[in-house]
């Protein structure tokens, strides 16, 4: 029988004991060592970072206190620190703000991909938290010259949208009008199928069609490739009619980056909303100008 302390009480008797190295160690315990995938070094899952945040909260009630342990966390080594430090962060933007948004920036550049996600998640909280304070900063940071920097502006602009505030909708497309031209691939899957169909166009459906149209008519590629996939994910299938205007338009672009985009987010709306989709798509067969998206999309259909 296996006799061993849970992690609950691992992390429990460092917490009390206001043992940081012990906590990182039981976190990394959990981690996935040296079957990792990818730039994971072997972190451990969000609900075990969870938990120990959790449990600092309970038995670290001070602030200041609270801030050195999370300056910490994300002033040394190892990424389940950090993590965990992203996840503490933004409770402590009202005592530290201009701290903060430097141990924030430090790590939206992180060379972990999973520090990364929970820092843009992180940037998400202290945006919507503290929209009017923090949205001029989002706004730098969206012409930022790292990627790193601009792609967790849209990770950003997608968490405040989930929170639906009516005012805000204007100002989080406005956010990401200069990240629709952005070049970077790291930037721009996040973006079209990711942020906008999963958060802004389920919460601002008028601001943001409105918005897209614009951002079709653009002569910009990447503009209007990030607009075509909006449709290949989740978030376009309530607003298929919506979207098939856009990608009528958008199929004759003659270049190969477009209207493969408007192909694949046409195939993918179409398994979903069939009845929309392939009437449609016979009409493209019938046009020389749309015919070859027509015979991509017609293979998975």
């Amino acid at each position: 029988m296996d006799t061993s302390p849970s992690l609950s009480d691992t992390l429990t008797a460092a917490v009390e004991c206001k043992d940081l190295a012990a906590i990182i160690a039981a976190l990394a315990k959990r981690g996935s060592g040296a079957f990792a995938v990818g730039a994971d070094p072997g972190t451990a899952k969000v609900p075990d970072i969870l938990l120990a945040a959790k449990l600092i909260r309970a038995y670290v009630t001070r602030p200041a206190e609270r801030f050195k342990w999370v300056k910490q966390f994300l002033t040394q080594e190892d990424a389940n620190g950090h993590q965990l430090g992203l996840v503490l962060l933004s409770e402590a933007y009202d005592q530290k703000p201009k701290s903060v948004l430097q141990l924030l920036q430090r790590h939206v550049v992180s060379d972990n991909w999973v520090v990364r996600e929970y820092a843009g998640v992180c940037a998400g909280r202290i945006l919507d938290r503290h929209f009017a304070e923090v949205y001029p900063v989002m706004l730098a940071w969206s012409k930022h010259a790292s990627e790193n920097v601009r792609r967790a502006v849209v990770i950003a602009a997608m968490e405040a949208a989930k929170a639906n505030h009516a005012k805000r909708g204007a100002k989080l497309l406005k956010l990401l009008d200069p990240l629709m031209r952005d070049e970077s691939r790291y930037v721009r899957v996040n973006l079209g199928p990711f942020a906008i169909s999963l958060a802004l166009l389920k919460n601002y459906p008028d601001l943001t069609l409105k918005w897209l149209r614009k951002h079709a008519r653009s002569k910009n590629e990447f503009a209007r490739w990030n607009v075509a996939m909006v449709w290949s994910a989740f978030g376009g299938r309530k607003y298929a009619e919506q979207g098939l205007e856009l990608l009528h338009d958008l199929a004759a672009d003659e270049r190969r980056f477009v209207w493969r985009a408007v192909a694949s987010a046409t195939a993918k709306l179409g398994k979903a909303r069939p009845e929309v989709v392939k009437p449609i798509v016979k009409q493209w067969r019938a046009d020389p100008v749309r015919r070859q998206v027509a015979e991509v999309v017609n293979r998975y259909l």
